[in-house]
């Protein structure tokens, strides 16, 4: 289940880097070959965000750290998320503790 929404672009659909190595969300996440980008951030759909599943949320966060994952609080099932253990085979706890830190500390990303 896609629960969490994430900045994944900048405005030009260039993707971000995550890490010191220059990788994307795709490469991080194990996703490359699934990349569809050029769907997301374009017409009809522009943006620079969009859902990702939790267990690729949770793999995000425990690579490149909670402060550099920007989540839309707003948009995403945070209640789900902390209501899970695992997705996919997956420790959901990095993503709650991110989840809890930057949604319900009163700091809305």
């Amino acid at each position: 289940r896609e629960a969490v929404v994430s900045t994944q672009s900048t405005g030009d659909c260039n993707e971000l880097s995550w890490d010191d190595e220059g990788d994307s969300f795709w490469v991080i996440t194990g996703q490359q070959r699934w990349n569809w980008k050029d769907r997301i951030c374009n017409p009809p759909n522009p943006g620079d965000s969009w859902c990702i599943c939790m267990w690729a949320t949770a793999r995000l966060i425990s690579r490149v750290g909670c402060e550099n994952v920007h989540i839309n609080c707003a948009a995403t099932d945070v209640d789900y998320v902390l209501n899970s253990y695992t997705d996919g085979g997956v420790d959901l706890a990095p993503a709650k503790e991110c989840l809890r830190a930057k949604c319900r500390s009163g700091g809305q990303e």
